[in-house]
């Protein structure tokens, strides 16, 4: 198990590579053809849905009117927009749950 608070790209390519015996520059292919399959489709507007783990998708954001920031008194046109989205698929929602031991709950 992967012991590290975070993951970056490179720790990522770097267990990839070990978990399946691979060399780091195959499994770093493979990664970034993983991330650009994900932005071409959702560029396309097609969902990406990984069973158990989660869906990719674009969510559209209509024009609308805001507030400067900088000058609460402002008005300022803030553009239409569209944005990635992912949903968490149950599968990763309950691997990440955190669960109180039931040692705990008797004491």
């Amino acid at each position: 198990m992967y012991t590290k608070m975070s993951l970056n790209k490179s720790d990522l390519i770097e267990v990839l590579a070990a978990r399946l015996s691979i060399t780091y520059t195959e499994a770093e292919r493979m990664l970034n053809a993983f991330i650009n399959l994900i932005y071409e489709s959702l560029k396309n507007g097609e969902k990406v849905n990984i069973s158990g783990f989660g869906q990719f998708s674009v969510s559209h954001r209509a024009p609308r009117i805001g507030v400067n920031p900088r000058n609460p008194s402002q008005k300022i046109q803030i553009p239409e927009l569209n944005t990635p989205k992912f949903k968490a698929g149950e599968a990763f929602k309950e691997a990440v749950k955190l669960r109180k031991s039931s040692n705990h709950s008797q004491e």
